[in-house]
């Protein structure tokens, strides 16, 4: 079991996911997860196709995966980083449509953009490198 594990259905999601076909990715990489639930690429992966598709509490939940199978693969902490910060935009984004519940849009992004930035760092120190926004 490791990251790069040779596993047909992972490697169909990767293929789908390459050429655009986020809902057979999906389902290639819960095969994969359903032989392997340790697969942490899976997880990882699947997670990508999900922000994607702007599923981002999904894609969240799937970096948390790979992450407590590993706590040291920076990629997931990035990756979860990124989704975090995408998520809190599209909050911004809403906020503007929705007067009424601004505030609560806002307040809620702004702790996203908080936890995007400490998943950045956990990266940072796994990786040895320092993100710049």
């Amino acid at each position: 079991m490791g990251r790069d594990d040779h596993n047909p259905w992972f490697s169909q999601g990767n293929e789908r996911a390459k050429e655009g076909n986020n809902e057979d990715a999906l389902i290639a990489y819960d095969k994969a997860l359903e032989t392997d639930p340790k697969h942490i690429s899976a997880w990882n992966n699947k997670g990508i196709v999900l922000s994607k598709m702007k599923r981002f509490e999904e894609a969240i939940s799937c970096y948390d995966q790979a992450i407590e199978i590993d706590s040291s693969y920076a990629n997931a902490w990035y990756n979860k980083a990124n989704a975090l910060r995408n998520f809190a935009q599209s909050l911004v984004d809403e906020a503007n449509n929705d007067r009424t519940n601004a505030p609560k849009m806002v307040n809620r992004s702004i702790a996203l953009f908080d936890a995007a930035e400490k998943c950045y760092d956990k990266g940072d120190s796994l990786s040895g490198k320092r993100y710049e926004s």
